[in-house]
């Protein structure tokens, strides 16, 4: 292994990687303060208020991490509650960098770490916010440093604990999202294309891994079994579809992914992922890794990547860009080793522009978001994408000044997932939370309609149709009232409006 040293100024690149990993940490709490929860988040931390052993559209572990912290902190307050997930991206950084220095050098490692903190996707979401790709990435990176240990280095040499730490991990992973079945089958294609490892197909150690992968994942399977397989039909029918080929829904996923992952560092990744296919499963390629390196990385790499672009192709998979990502992270692995093998002028302009340019852009886009400095330097009516981010503050002061957290038998309610995330936000479990419609998710398992059977509630909606809503609701309720619209606003700019609130009294679900 080619193990340059070369510095970054006057650091090491263990030093820099370093710095750049608290560097970008602050970067990011500073961030998670002053920006509220997005769509995603706010219904993940609604989900978390009730502990299950899985949910719907989920396995559990960020939902686990998310109730833990509220618990252990007795604190909603946005930064406290996404430290553990920007905490997990740290480590993870870290966990890159040791992964290039083992299979190619310090220097691969540190440019890995600066490629995938450059990345837009990797930087804010995957980064910052509370989303279960943070615990996923951790664990498939720990995972795979395991692996690399017991391929390429001295792991071999106690097969059992290395593997054994391997299914720990594996099954930790899977307890995160249901994407660690492509580490399973990018593992699986390398061992048995690779004639150095395939002896690992039919020793013992590695079938424990996966033994105790699956006792790991075991909550997902035991609740999946108590609730008609709900998660598993869930993400079954998205990737199964229901009409024919969409071939504008391809090219979405692909200009989409690429958007994400910045175009100029996307494309090279792929160039370098199918050089590394080419090679061989013993190759070399880039020059100075280690042996087989990275065909294992590239057979971890590429079947996320293509799956879900293909799955664009028959299945609405709408704005879901981040589905790529631990594809696009391993080859990311080897565009840094790439990048240090050349270590040329124009390699290090190109990589330290395009994190300047995403530190740039993501400063932009989090300032707006928390402002709205936007809306006076391009005047107009124009769809704000930021307005997401924004708490419903004004909903949680109109609930306030009826009361309505201090009234006996009276719930919330919300008639979608999305809207029912937001809600919890300003409820902030001061009272029981219902979400009860045809799209509600992990919300279902939070609320039992039989034990608030005659209660009262004060019902949300954020529609253009509140007459329909409220025809709706008279199936459900002996009356319903309307009460107001509310709007949202930012710096006095109205961001959001249509949030209908409705009164209705004596709940009876099965009311004809």
């Amino acid at each position: 292994m080619n193990n340059l040293l070369t510095r970054i100024g006057p650091f090491t690149p263990a030093q820099a990687t370093l710095i750049l990993i608290g560097v970008t940490f602050i970067l990011r709490a500073v961030g998670a303060a002053v920006i509220g929860w997005g769509t995603g988040e706010a219904y993940y931390l609604a989900s978390a208020r009730e502990l299950h052993l899985s949910y719907f559209d989920q396995p559990p572990v960020s939902l686990w991490v998310i109730w833990a912290t509220m618990q252990l902190t007795g604190s909603e307050n946005v930064l406290v509650i996404r430290l553990p997930f920007i905490a997990m991206f740290a480590v993870s950084s870290w966990l890159i960098f040791m992964i290039g220095r083992r299979t190619h050098s310090d220097l691969a490692g540190f440019y890995a770490v600066l490629i995938v903190n450059a990345c837009v996707l990797f930087s804010l979401s995957i980064g910052s916010w509370t989303q279960p790709d943070a615990p996923m990435i951790l664990f498939w990176l720990a995972t795979v440093w395991v692996l690399v240990e017991l391929f390429f280095h001295n792991g071999g040499r106690r097969p059992y604990l290395y593997w054994s730490i391997a299914g720990l991990l594996l099954g930790l992973t899977f307890l995160s999202k249901y994407h660690a079945i492509f580490l399973v089958a990018g593992t699986g294609l390398f061992l048995l294309f690779n004639s150095i490892n395939r002896r690992w197909l039919f020793h013992r150690a590695p079938w424990l891994a996966l033994a105790i992968a699956l006792i790991v994942f075991s909550p997902v399977l035991i609740w999946n079994a108590q609730n008609d397989w709900a998660s598993f039909n869930f993400q079954g029918g998205r990737a199964l579809g229901e009409s024919g080929l969409r071939w504008d829904g391809l090219l979405r996923m692909i200009w989409g992914q690429l958007l994400y992952m910045v175009p100029w560092l996307a494309i090279p990744a792929l160039y370098i992922g199918a050089r590394a296919l080419a090679a061989g499963p013993r190759g070399q390629y880039p020059t100075g890794s280690v042996s087989g390196a990275a065909a294992f990385f590239s057979y971890v790499g590429w079947p996320p990547i293509v799956f879900f672009t293909l799955v664009a192709l028959w299945s609405d998979t709408e704005f879901h860009f981040h589905w790529q990502a631990p594809g696009y992270m391993m080859l990311f692995i080897l565009l840094g080793a790439w990048a240090a093998q050349k270590n040329s002028r124009a390699i290090r302009i190109w990589l330290w522009t395009t994190a300047a340019v995403t530190l740039t852009i993501l400063t932009l886009l989090v300032s707006h978001a928390a402002t709205g400095w936007a809306r006076a330097v391009f005047p107009g009516d124009w769809e704000d994408p930021t307005a997401l981010q924004l708490p419903w503050t004004e909903l949680g002061e109109a609930l306030e000044a009826r009361e309505a957290f201090d009234q006996p038998e009276t719930f919330i309610m919300g008639v979608n997932w999305i809207d029912c995330g937001y809600i919890d936000t300003q409820v902030a479990g001061r009272a029981p939370l219902a979400c009860i419609g045809t799209d509600v998710r992990n919300l279902e398992y939070n609320f039992i309609p039989e034990d608030h059977l005659g209660w009262n509630a004060y019902v949300i909606a954020q529609t253009g149709d509140a007459d329909r809503v409220a025809d709706q609701l008279t199936e459900m309720f002996g009356n319903v009232e309307y009460l107001e619209s509310i709007a949202i606003e930012r710096n006095g700019v109205i961001e959001l409006d249509g949030i209908e609130l409705f009164f209705a009294t004596a709940f009876a679900l099965d009311r004809p």
